[in-house]
């Protein structure tokens, strides 16, 4: 394991591991042994489970040997997603999902469908089976995508035929990158429906639609989440299950991007907007049974009764998704949508909070950008956060083509349309307002004299050009739109690089 936030799991030997009965310390035990950096408890009817099976396995004829190699409990990163028992070697891997009582064939199908898809990226042949440990009944999906009833012996023989070079390594196998998907920038897999969402996004559109249903009047709804807690494909996501009921449209509360264009195109029912053509003459919400709204942080308070006035004399059915913290200007700020929002005679409030895009290295580093004082829950060496300096324009220029040429997008800052900006200079991939909703590999960002700390520790920044719009809020609209690498190149400011460059000084504890 390294000293910063990069652990490495290791596999497990699943009967050395049963033998433990009582739940603290199997979860010690468990978490020391595959050095997993997750927190995440094993529960009483999960080690019994465990038990169970590792028994089983045992009175069939398995040797412990054969019981090594097992990644137990084993997470992918940001997604949330978990399996009970993975074996990997190079051409094939075995899962074991573990149900301690019985449960319906369809929960199991579905369960494994979703194991599939996640472990298809692998490229290894796949074994995809659950057992349900109370009557030991086991199941297998097939080619075909069909649940089949299986004998113990065919895990058995699984098992033994994976005795020997087995993965020592996971952590490397899953890039997050691989599953998030993103309505505006992977369009065509989110209309393919090549995505899961995750245990708490299906949660919320379970409660949502079934509120919906029983909303035969009209019915709001409110969606709210930090950056990179899944907000965006939830809701596009709700939007496409209702479009097929109905006429459906999203305001968009930013500009328009290509992604927008071919989901409106290609989805029957499902029109998108920026939230601006409610002011067109043309355009009439009433044509609509379902209104969802994207960022509505940032409408206008004349737009939101708009929207109000016409789901309250429709009866229409309107969902807001909301993020308090990422108003972009003075005004947003003022207007407070979210307040009036939370005001409505709401059917239905949802949070999402566990983050799925931003690794946690990223947030880390992007949490103790807003405020140096703020302290990781465990330590971080940031190997994915590049900083840089340049003493000049030019130099910055130099650098942001590196970085460009290595597939970072760089994203700028909103201009104003009437005074000067000092970024004006740099020609950039998309701008502030452009990158609402949309997500990055790879981003790089510039900052200058136009940012600086304050006493607390807090990044603030000097009056915009345009005088509606902050700074930091544009700095932090950019930098969380990112999932795994980020570069940064601070311009002719020693002491707001010094500053910065204090969050990935060394530790003791890392040292």
């Amino acid at each position: 394991m390294s000293s910063g936030g990069h652990f490495v799991t290791r596999p497990i030997n699943i009967y050395s591991l049963s033998r433990i009965h009582e739940e603290s310390p199997f979860n010690i035990i468990e978490r020391h042994s595959s050095q997993k950096s997750d927190l995440q408890r094993t529960k009483a009817h999960e080690i019994e489970s465990l038990r169970l099976l590792v028994d089983a396995l045992l009175a069939a004829g398995v040797t412990l040997d054969e019981c090594d190699g097992f990644f137990y409990s084993f997470h992918i990163p940001q997604i949330g997603k978990e399996f009970d028992l993975l074996k990997i070697t190079d051409k094939l891997c075995i899962n074991i999902e573990l149900k301690s009582t019985t449960v319906s064939q369809e929960q199991i199908l579905n369960q494994l469908l979703k194991n599939r898809h996640y472990l298809s990226h692998l490229g290894k042949r796949l074994a995809l089976y659950s057992v349900v440990t109370d009557s030991m009944s086991c199941y297998k999906l097939s080619l075909n995508n069909e649940l089949i009833e299986v004998a113990f012996s065919e895990i058995v023989s699984a098992v033994r035929n994976i005795k020997t070079g087995y993965t020592e390594q996971i952590d490397n196998l899953f890039r997050a990158s691989d599953y998030l998907v993103s309505p505006l920038n992977t369009p065509s897999r989110f209309i393919q429906g090549a995505y899961f969402l995750t245990q708490a996004q299906e949660q919320v559109k379970k409660s949502v639609l079934s509120g919906v249903d029983r909303a035969f009047f009209g019915a709001y709804f409110h969606i709210t989440g930090k950056p990179g807690t899944g907000k965006t494909l939830l809701l596009y996501d709700i939007a496409k299950a209702l479009s097929k009921s109905g006429q459906t449209v999203i305001i968009h509360c930013g500009k328009l991007s290509p992604g927008h264009y071919k989901i409106r195109s290609e989805i029957d029912n499902l029109n998108i907007i920026s939230v601006s053509q409610l002011r067109f003459e043309d355009f009439s919400l009433s044509d609509y049974s379902y209104i969802l709204v994207d960022e509505s942080h940032r409408i206008y308070t004349d737009q939101f009764n708009a929207i109000c006035d016409s789901v309250n004399k429709n009866n229409q059915i309107c969902i807001f998704s909301s993020d308090p913290e990422q108003v972009l200007s003075t005004s947003e700020k003022r207007n407070n949508i979210v307040s009036k929002i939370v005001s409505l005679s709401l059917a239905g409030e949802f949070t999402l909070s566990e983050k799925i895009r931003t690794n946690q290295e990223l947030q880390s580093f992007i949490t103790c950008m807003k405020n140096l004082n703020h302290s990781p829950r465990i330590a971080m060496d940031y190997s994915n956060v590049y900083l840089n300096y340049a003493n000049t324009t030019q130099e910055a220029q130099f650098l942001l083509e590196y970085y460009r040429n290595k597939g970072y997008k760089f994203i700028n800052y909103s201009k104003s349309n009437y005074e000067p900006s000092p970024f004006a200079v740099y020609s950039e991939d998309f701008d502030t307002h452009h990158v609402i909703g949309q997500e990055f590999d790879k981003v790089v960002m510039l900052l200058d004299s136009s940012f600086y700390y304050d006493e607390d520790g807090n990044l603030q920044g000097i009056p915009h050009p345009n005088p509606n719009y902050l700074y930091p809020n544009l700095f932090y609209q950019g930098v969380t739109r990112v999932r795994e690498e980020l570069a940064l190149i601070v311009v002719n400011a020693p002491e707001l690089f010094e500053r910065i460059a204090s969050i990935v000084a060394p530790t003791e504890s890392n040292r």
